[in-house]
């Protein structure tokens, strides 16, 4: 039985086998221990799936600890979640349980089946944390605000820092408009931004909460709010009015100048990188020059991609030589002309690639500049970045364009290993 089951996939059949059995009559005891045999002992995971599904169908309370630890595996998420939700006595807390051990799919898995949950614990969790994951927070940002009580919650006299965070994701998330529901499906949208916009003035100010802000802001300027008249604009008016107070610029400065020097441990940590990250967002967001500081954290953070393609968008007739002479001094150049491959450049040792693709990316806005960088890209190991080279060159009027285009893109289309790529190379030759 189990050799069979492992030959198909479970996601495939599942829906079919629970409505087969429920069809049928058998005994059900006879089915309990078979599906109990099935999901501890199946060395193959479709068949351990099929076993979850199979418990499923005929479990109880006896089964939360095992469906728990098989459903702590990503994989096993979804077919653990279903099974809890349908054999345990409270199944949304045993769900909850099983939640708390995911941040990716696992969770969103979870939290879909905590909507419209009563529990005061559940809902607590929701707005604080529960929504977020490590695919998109957008997912899980509206059973949170309404299952959550994301209103009721903020009226409170006494909000904690945690719920104030945990309210700007959320609301950020709905106004990113992403792949499930969003600001315009959120009933109480305009009160809960009335009261957050109360609740940040008294708050302590945090680059999360700016970063909210500034977001909530953009996105009342949208224009396709369906909102009572008026309500989009005063929204706009108060937040744009709470971004100017001083305390966020300080805040900001702050950020951007503290940690840069190359000696301190700290400029080196991945959480820190990330509030300077979120800090020049808000700095080009309230206007202001944040370009040096961007330059000296480059200085030892060389190879961030979101900080060179932050100061190759920031940059102007005059300052955007000064960036590219800095990228041909911190990029090892010599080592990112290794020669073409298919790869697409997605783990942590192509971070140098990704520096140079974001650079050169860029460098389409200002034709003949970054003359060193086109050939070391068009001869790089990533697909991507040797596309981008070519679509710049494309981009650039001719007259703009190096004396040795021609035998770059010539030699490069000789190397080239992507058929496509090569296709577009050979057509730019003809041009």
């Amino acid at each position: 039985m189990l050799t069979h089951f492992a030959r198909v996939r479970a996601i495939d059949v599942a829906d079919e086998l629970v409505t087969e059995l429920r069809s049928r009559r058998f005994s059900v005891e006879k089915l309990y221990w078979a599906a109990r045999f099935v999901t501890e002992n199946a060395t193959q995971r479709e068949a351990a799936k099929l076993g979850i599904v199979l418990l499923g169908t005929c479990g109880d309370e006896r089964d939360c600890e095992l469906l728990q630890l098989l459903g702590s595996l990503e994989e096993f998420a979804l077919f653990a979640v279903v099974a809890l939700m349908n054999t345990q006595p409270e199944p949304q807390r045993a769900v909850f349980e099983l939640a708390q051990r995911h941040d990716g799919w696992g969770r969103i898995h979870a939290v879909e089946r905590l909507a419209g949950c009563t529990d005061p614990d559940i809902k607590a969790w929701l707005l604080r944390s529960g929504f977020r994951n490590n695919v998109m927070n957008e997912y899980l940002a509206y059973i949170a605000a309404t299952t959550g009580g994301l209103y009721e919650a903020l009226l409170e006299d006494d909000v904690d820092d945690a719920l104030i965070d945990g309210a700007a994701d959320i609301l950020e998330a709905l106004a990113n408009d992403g792949p499930a529901e969003n600001m315009n499906h959120y009933d109480d949208a305009v009160p809960v931004m009335h009261r957050f916009a109360e609740l940040l003035d008294r708050s302590e100010p945090t680059l999360g909460r700016l970063d909210t802000a500034l977001t909530l802001e953009r996105r009342l300027s949208g224009g396709d709010l369906d909102w009572p008249d008026g309500e989009p604009a005063r929204l706009r008016a108060r937040y744009a009015s709470l971004t100017t107070q001083q305390r966020w610029r300080d805040l900001v400065t702050y950020e951007l100048t503290s940690h840069t020097d190359p000696a301190d441990p700290q400029a080196h940590d991945e959480r820190r990188s990330h509030r300077f990250e979120v800090a020049l967002s808000c700095a080009g967001r309230l206007g202001m020059d944040a370009l040096p500081d961007a330059l000296a954290h480059l200085r030892f953070d060389r190879y961030n991609a979101y900080i060179w393609q932050w100061a190759m968008r920031q940059a102007d007739q005059v300052t955007i030589q000064q960036i590219v002479d800095l990228a041909e001094h911190l990029l090892p150049l010599e080592e990112l002309t290794t020669g073409p491959s298919e790869a697409l450049g997605l783990s942590s040792e192509y971070q140098a690639d990704r520096a140079l693709e974001a650079i050169v990316w860029n460098l389409s806005e200002h034709p003949g500049v970054g003359r060193t960088l086109l050939p070391v890209a068009l001869g790089n190991r990533v697909v991507r970045c040797r596309s981008t080279a070519l679509t710049v060159l494309a981009a650039w009027p001719p007259d703009t364009r190096p004396l040795q285009t021609h035998s770059w893109v010539t030699a490069a289309a000789e190397r080239e290993t992507n058929l496509a790529l090569q296709r577009d190379m050979l057509e730019f030759l003809k041009t």
